[in-house]
């Protein structure tokens, strides 16, 4: 499948990003893919989300924050970067006016907060997103992405011991309130990052559908 290796200009800063395009037909849209705290976008549940969305029609720019090795990226910092990101796919001459944005653990609670903000976003996804996360008190997921106009998808692994299911049902309790069109799905089997294989195919492949369905659907 194609992609290419894309740079991402961030307050005088360049980050380095991979592009995934849908094969063999112009894209549905593009999505901006964001790794946790300490992760890096090489991860295979960061690649095999790419790829599932790619194969779906939909195109994804996977990224790695700035200071993300050793990690001191900030919720705010995230916020600049995950702009810097969307802007590379709204320039891109094979990507139509469709954008979305999905994030895993740390990601999740930036992909919140990006939802919130950008009234441009038709599908967010929140993958085993801490409801909470330190630093700018001004700064909270779980408050601004009840103001989404996007289709939000909650999905977590089973097994995950990082991040509880408890969090999950926080946001869908405050999206419920706020009459915001979402699911949660629990991938059977799957821990934080969503292995092994299977569980991590399993949500690659809901992750894609949910993407689809909303670009098809506006």
């Amino acid at each position: 499948m194609p992609a290419q290796r894309v740079s991402i200009n961030v307050e005088s800063q360049e980050l380095d990003g991979v592009l995934h395009l849908a094969e063999g037909a112009e894209a549905l849209g593009g999505a901006a893919v964001l790794h946790g705290f300490g992760g890096h976008p090489d991860q295979p549940h960061i690649v095999a989300t790419s790829e599932a969305l790619a194969n779906a029609g939909v195109a994804a720019l996977r990224f790695a924050y700035r200071d993300h090795d050793p990690p001191r990226m900030t919720l705010a910092s995230a916020l600049a970067d995950t702009a810097g990101a969307i802007r590379v796919l709204k320039a891109h001459p094979a990507m139509p006016e469709r954008l979305a944005v999905i994030g895993f653990s740390f990601g999740g609670a930036v992909a919140a907060l990006v939802a919130g903000r950008d009234s441009r976003i038709r599908a967010a996804v929140l993958a085993a997103a801490p409801a909470g996360f330190g630093g700018d008190p001004k700064l909270k997921p779980i408050a601004e992405v009840t103001r989404t106009r996007a289709r939000v998808l909650l999905i977590w692994g089973s097994r995950d011991t990082q991040v509880p299911l408890v969090d999950a049902e926080r946001y869908a309790a405050v999206l419920s309130q706020a009459r915001v069109t979402h699911k949660l799905v629990v991938i059977d089997g799957g821990d934080h990052d969503f292995a092994p294989a299977a569980s991590r195919a399993n949500m690659a492949a809901a992750v894609a559908d949910w993407v689809r369905e909303s670009f098809s659907s506006g």
